[in-house]
């Protein structure tokens, strides 16, 4: 099983996402949590133990994570240290810049997903 700990439910999920996901089978959404700026590094550390052991109970063969940066980085940090399969997406940006006729510009953003990539330790050698 694939746990998508993202805001990104798999339901709307592009179909080649689906298909790549396919891979570690049936996937469960697991909504990442609303992540206030108050919150302490020790808030943050209680709430990764908390999602780590939620997700840990499910025996998943890979984990997604994606959502606010210091949280997100705690969560992977602490499902690698417990040998857990860590991945992110991997996709393209697409934009599009469009100036308007009240001379204000538009940008529309398209993310093309392209596959999943597995987070490995930082290795000097």
């Amino acid at each position: 099983m694939l746990i998508n700990c993202t805001n990104h439910p798999y339901e709307i999920w592009h179909e080649s996402q689906r298909e790549a996901a396919a891979q570690y089978g049936e996937v469960k959404d697991l909504p990442f949590p609303d992540i206030s700026p108050d919150l302490t590094p020790d808030d943050l550390r209680a709430l990764a133990a908390e999602y780590g052991d939620t997700i840990e109970a499910m025996s998943p063969a890979a984990v997604l994570v994606a959502g606010e940066f210091t949280f997100a980085f705690m969560l992977t940090d602490r499902l690698l240290n417990d040998g857990v399969k860590v991945v992110c997406t991997c996709s393209r940006r697409v934009t599009e810049e469009v100036k308007k006729p009240d001379g204000t510009n538009e940008k529309k953003v398209s993310f093309l997903f392209e596959g999943f990539r597995e987070y490995s330790r930082y290795d000097k050698g």
